[in-house]
């Protein structure tokens, strides 16, 4: 006989993954106090997604746990580049060790100075085994209730809000949830989206793989020679190996064919460790198989994120291939747009028409990535690495340059890629603009990321460590008016001075002139810029409804 519990929460999370993890910890920033619940007894015990682009890391900053995440991925921070060969052993034979050491992030290769110039941070390398832990700590730590081994056995929703049934796998105790809002991170196969019957699109399944994690002393072999991915293309052994630790933990993604009668239980140990001495090159390597994990590489999207009090966030909303390593980033981007806006209408500082604005900024996004990793494989599911590698890397022009077309676009994908936040969000409140001048990415226009100023000496202080979560309005020198404004206002709005040496500083980022403003939301893009003139147009309501 089961025991049965009811209680009230504002979020339910169903998901304990990256993206589930990260969403509680917004949502704990803005204030709210969330339930999570994952079906398995742990984080994940996979190394999967391997690495965090530079959005994700200022994120991060702004939870104060992006060095804890560096920390945890220190080992496989050295894994840069792609190989192809027959074998790793000769792909690794003609590869001469890395002057200088190893990189530990592409920005910091000569040629990309002024992409980096545009963030305090830098990307990280670290799988999710050891990113989930650090996160789920803090989310614990910070108040959030996380429930594993429960699982979510049915769900209901009406304009109250979302009845969830949750089981304890061990005990079999059930608990009826009445939450205000559901946030579905459970993964590419979302239950909640499959019975909310919400319409996906996209290529679908490209291959079909087996995830082969093993254990193989090769520190020596990869020393100042570190790589990320080594494409084995030999017939029968199709695949690649990617790095986890750079020392005795890797992962080989071989290709097999469920379609022609192939299973997973006809790779016996014996076989994966006779495959991996050939794909290695390495017949007499003492090799130790982890675990094994067929997975299906796919690329699907959903149409709408949203079903009234429901909302998709990650896999649950869009799959794609590893390729570009957006999966995971564009999940917790996801997760940070949505808790904030969750927050504000809780709190009464919203209408509700405001989290329709959710579909209408992420989905695009996670289309964009998901598409773009798609064309990344080629018919057989492998990365074109030969096509990425012929992308070479050209600084952006400088001051009163202009930039030839092929470049410009050739700057684009790098910027994309290594994760500089150049995606816009459609602007819904007009505003005071300069033009864009044609060296510029971030401008402080709205619909853009605000753009990273150091606010100290040391370079210890960014523009954007002083977001915290809130709307922030950023003045070129004096405060009063604005200040007087937003005097009894509802919600909270800080107000930041630049004056001094920083003043000259914020017009070169933002073309502002002295009276100037630039409203930033809590998730750390632009809103609306005006001057002082304009300063009782502050457009606060018309953002939130």
């Amino acid at each position: 006989m089961t025991t049965q519990h009811q209680l009230h929460v504002p979020v339910l999370i169903a998901g304990g993954g990256i993206t589930g993890l990260s969403a509680a910890l917004f949502l704990l920033q803005q204030g709210v106090r969330p339930l999570l619940m994952e079906r398995h007894r742990s984080t994940s015990i996979h190394p999967r997604a391997r690495g965090f682009d530079i959005r994700t890391m200022e994120l991060f900053r702004e939870l104060g746990v992006g060095e804890a995440v560096r920390e945890a991925g220190k080992a496989l921070g050295p894994a840069w580049g792609v190989l192809r060969a027959d074998t790793l052993a000769e792909a690794l034979k003609g590869l001469k060790p890395r002057e200088g050491g190893p990189i530990t992030y592409p920005s910091q290769l000569k040629g990309l100075e002024s992409l980096a110039a545009l963030t305090p941070e830098s990307g990280a390398r670290c799988t999710q085994d050891l990113a989930e832990p650090v996160l789920r700590t803090a989310a614990e730590e910070r108040g959030a209730t996380l429930l594993f081994y429960t699982e979510m056995i049915s769900f209901s929703q009406d304009d109250s809000g979302v009845t969830a049934v949750l089981q304890n796998r061990e005990t079999g105790e059930t608990t009826t949830v009445i939450a205000d809002y559901l946030i579905a991170a459970d993964g590419a196969g979302s239950p909640v989206r499959q019975k909310l019957q919400l319409p996906v699109a996209g290529p679908g399944v490209l291959a079909d793989f087996l995830n082969i994690y093993f254990e193989a002393d090769m520190a020596e072999l990869v020393l100042n020679r570190e790589f990320s991915i080594c494409i084995i293309d030999t017939p029968g052994i199709i695949g690649f190996v990617t790095a986890i630790n750079n020392s005795d933990r890797w992962v080989y993604q071989l290709r097999y064919y469920p379609e022609n009668g192939e299973r997973v239980t006809d790779y016996t140990e014996e076989r994966l460790v006779n495959l991996l001495h050939t794909a290695l090159g390495m017949p007499e390597l003492p090799i130790r198989i982890l675990s094994v994990l067929p997975w299906e590489m796919t690329v699907r999207v959903a149409d709408t994120m949203q079903s009234g009090r429901i909302f998709l966030a990650g896999d649950a909303a869009h799959v794609m291939t590893p390729y570009g390593g957006k999966g995971a980033n564009t999940g917790i981007q996801d997760a940070q747009n949505l808790a904030w806006k969750i927050a504000a209408v809780l709190k009464g500082h919203a209408a509700p028409s405001l989290l329709n604005s959710y579909t209408t900024e992420r989905q695009p996004i996670g289309l964009s990535n998901a598409m773009s990793s798609a064309m990344l494989a080629d018919e057989r599911g492998i990365l074109k690495d030969r096509e990425i590698m012929q992308r070479a890397v050209t600084a952006p022009p400088k001051e009163g340059e202009e930039a030839k077309q092929p470049e410009i676009e050739l700057t684009q994908n790098i910027r994309t890629l290594i994760g500089i936040p150049d995606y816009q969000y459609p602007v819904t409140v007009p505003s005071q603009c300069p033009p864009l001048p044609a060296d510029k990415v971030l401008y402080g226009l709205p619909g853009t990321r605000v753009p990273h100023l150091w606010l100290d000496e040391e370079r210890k202080r960014s523009t954007l460590d002083m977001l915290k979560g809130r709307f922030t309005l950023f003045v070129h020198g004096d405060t009063a008016p604005w200040q007087k404004m937003l005097n009894g206002h509802s919600v909270f709005v800080q107000v930041l001075p630049l004056d001094g040496d920083l003043a000259a500083q914020w017009t070169e980022a933002t073309g502002a002139a002295p009276g100037d403003a630039l409203l930033v939301r809590p998730d750390g893009f632009v809103a609306w810029r005006g001057n002082v003139k304009a300063c009782a147009q502050l457009p606060l309501k018309e953002l939130l409804s």
